[in-house]
């Protein structure tokens, strides 16, 4: 390999010349200067002691990168030679053999001085490399990835999935989940993040546990009240205060930094989001006016049931194959979800009918908003937030993102795949739950009410699937209200979403 090109390799890990200069790091530098002190805990997931080559997808400005430079700055200050760390990223690299080229001239020239030392590599949005996984399959098969710890990232779920499944038996031997996901904070991080003295108190509670949550949750679901919610309950005014914000800024640390500091989220903050999002609407061959024709439809009906047919009739878009098309983009993009109707008789989703979609993240939502209908994103954000009915969507929104998290935890897969768990119920004569969780071969019914009083006439749809049988008590999310009431359970959503 020639000189020049590890020279090159060279002024892209500073570190190998000097360890501390890993400090100078720009992300590493505007994390160290942010009021946001987040630590994803997907960094905790990862065997850098055995081969194995990761994924971690996650959407846009989500701080992929700054984990990998986390990561690489607790390596630098274990290993004994700076150069075993390596990191790359992939935004001017145009195809697999010129992603392999590179990595083998690393890993040839670290091998001359590195011969026996665990190699650690990080290869930044390398979805944006098609057919990356042809160059990744050569190295592993000439036996170059050997001693080696690999860490792929990308934006896009759809092509780094389906890339890293094109490479049967050449993913390492760690007996784990090797395709990560990286989300925006959820509220429980947000709280601990924004709040460090009611981060202890949920430390003090065992409720960082993931054991603790889910038995905390069965319990709900077999109508019983734990104390440690009771003593929770205690912060209800911190914990609503803090939901008021992470309505506005959701879970991006940008974000979050921005509203703490100027009380406002500029306009820049956003730009950066949707310029990032346009980058891929474009790559995967779609048109922009579409998308956002998409995503006004997609807003207008949220939380309720709605056909790719209806949207298509609503738009310029001409057939319902493409709204679909559309609708995948986004899903993939970590940017919505789309929850199917529960047959019962089946125990499965019914593909055809109505679905449900919702947006991953708050702040996500108000930024695509703001682009898709041409208004101030802040603004628009604070005035749908303060209304009553649009607030109680972004809530119901919110849960659902929440329970997608709860399923994906509970049953682990590198298939980021919630139909099989997460869905809605229509009843026959047209009562409704907002979701249902398939837990261990039965159902758990969850209705969302946003409202300060609660009626039985609220809650018929819950009491409707409930005598279906197959069935735990039924929750309903409230606005304050913590009880036990027949068969169901009251929870305010600070609770309940402390619990995942």
């Amino acid at each position: 390999m020639m000189p020049m090109e590890m020279r090159e390799l060279a002024q892209r890990n500073p570190w190998w010349k000097n360890k501390d200069l890993i400090l100078e790091d720009r992300n590493l530098r505007k994390r160290k200067g942010s009021k946001v002190d987040w630590t994803p805990r997907i960094k905790y997931k990862f065997s850098l002691n055995e081969d194995a080559i990761y994924t971690v997808r996650g959407p846009r400005q989500v701080g992929k990168t700054t984990l990998v430079k986390i990561m690489i700055e607790e390596l630098l200050s274990s290993t004994s030679d700076s150069q075993q760390v390596f990191f790359y990223a992939c935004d001017l690299v145009s195809n697999p053999k010129e992603l392999a080229n590179i990595l083998e001239c690393y890993l040839q020239n670290a091998r001359k001085t590195l011969p026996k030392q665990r190699l650690y590599l990080f290869i930044d949005e390398v979805s944006s490399v098609k057919d990356w996984q042809k160059g990744i399959k050569h190295l592993w098969d000439m036996g170059l990835l050997e001693n080696c710890s690999v860490i792929l990232t990308g934006s896009h779920s759809l092509d780094i999935r389906n890339a890293s499944e094109r490479l049967p038996g050449r993913r390492g031997s760690v007996k784990d989940v090797l395709d990560k996901i990286l989300l925006p904070m959820k509220f429980t991080e947000y709280v601990e993040t924004r709040n460090p003295n009611l981060g202890y108190v949920i430390k003090n509670l065992n409720l960082l546990l993931k054991e603790r949550r889910i038995d905390t949750i069965m319990k709900l679901a077999h109508a019983q009240i734990p104390q440690e919610l009771v003593r929770l309950d205690y912060y209800a005014e911190e914990l609503k205060q803090l939901f008021h914000d992470y309505l506005l800024t959701g879970g991006i640390a940008t974000a979050i930094d921005a509203y703490i500091s100027q009380k406002e989220i500029p306009s820049t903050v956003y730009d950066t989001y949707i310029t990032a999002m346009l980058g891929d609407v474009t790559r995967w061959q779609k048109k922009e006016t579409n998308m956002a024709q998409v995503v006004q439809r997609l807003i207008e009906s949220l939380s309720s049931p709605v056909s790719w047919q209806s949207i298509c009739k609503q738009t310029d878009l001409g057939s319902h194959h493409t709204v679909a098309d559309y609708v995948e983009v986004l899903q993939s993009s970590f940017t919505v979800s789309a929850i199917y109707q529960l047959d019962r008789n089946k125990g499965a989703p019914v593909f055809e009918k109505d679905k449900k979609v919702y947006f991953e993240d708050p702040f996500i939502f108000h930024a695509l908003r703001g682009w898709a209908f041409s208004l101030s994103p802040f603004e628009s954000s604070v005035e749908y937030t303060e209304n009553p009915v649009s607030c109680s969507k972004m809530v119901e929104s919110v849960i659902c993102n929440h329970l997608i998290r709860l399923a994906f935890s509970m049953f682990p897969s590198s298939d980021y795949n919630y139909a099989n768990k997460v869905y809605y119920w229509k009843g026959a004569l047209g009562k409704e739950v907002d979701f249902v969780l398939k837990l261990n071969g039965n159902y758990l019914p969850i209705e969302v009410k946003y409202q300060n009083d609660i009626g039985r006439s609220d809650l018929q749809g819950l009491h409707s699937f409930i005598k279906g049988g197959q069935c735990y008590r039924g929750i309903a999310i409230t606005k304050n209200t913590l009880k036990v009431e027949e068969d169901l359970t009251l929870i305010p959503y600070y609770l309940f979403l402390m619990l995942i």
